[in-house]
């Protein structure tokens, strides 16, 4: 059963760009934890990436009242100085996926959604693209 995932901000980004095709299986993310069917986090550095993407796309007034929407349902997971040095020595191609993995461990998560799958460590905290995550809900 699932209790807790974090959300990448791939996932986040999908939603509020309309990104296709990837924007349908995101929403049904989305809308699972905003049903409390899970608990989701996004982690803190996430939400200034998707401010600053969703700023130079819009502008700053629209990015703020995105991210005030979706933190009616999802909290922030806060990064420790620990998940920074644990990832600055994991060994992952993409240092910010290796911040997020070691977020979602220290807050109790038990698993992640993303698109990039491929991109997080093998054992410990299971890894769903989004249609896999929602498909444990139906």
């Amino acid at each position: 059963m699932i209790g807790k995932v974090l959300i990448d901000s791939d996932v986040i980004l999908d939603v509020a760009t309309g990104r296709k095709p990837f924007v349908t299986n995101s929403r049904l993310v989305l809308a699972v934890l905003e049903r409390r069917s899970a608990y989701g986090i996004v982690s803190a550095h996430s939400i200034t990436k998707i401010y600053s993407i969703l700023r130079k796309l819009t502008d700053a007034g629209r990015a703020l009242t995105f991210l005030r929407e979706i933190l009616q349902f999802l909290s922030v997971g806060p990064v420790s100085h620990n998940d920074i040095v644990l990832s600055l020595d994991a060994g992952l191609p993409d240092f910010e996926d290796a911040v997020q993995y070691h977020c979602a461990r220290s807050n109790g998560c038990d698993g992640i959604v993303t698109r990039n799958t491929g991109d997080f460590p093998g054992p410990g905290i299971p890894v769903y693209d989004p249609g896999g995550f929602v498909a444990l809900f139906e």
